[in-house]
């Protein structure tokens, strides 16, 4: 299985992932600040957020709520 690096963008602490299977993005939680953070695989790498500060698109949480149901029949 391959793996992933990134750096936290609060404490640049780096961190090995698993390779994820697909571009969803993902919460990682930081094992030295214990802060949030979102990685988002793209085609060239990944792209990794401070929580709250990324793009609808790649928020997970509001991703899910924007392709989610709407609520209208």
């Amino acid at each position: 299985m391959s793996v992933i690096t990134v750096n936290c963008p609060y404490c640049a602490a780096v961190r090995s992932l698993p390779a994820p299977q697909d571009y969803s993005p993902f919460y990682v939680d930081c094992d030295r600040c214990s802060e949030r953070f979102i990685v988002e695989p793209v085609q060239n790498g990944t792209m990794v957020y401070r929580d709250g500060e990324a793009p609808c698109c790649s928020d997970p949480e509001c991703r899910a709520t924007e392709m989610g149901d709407a609520g209208q029949d």
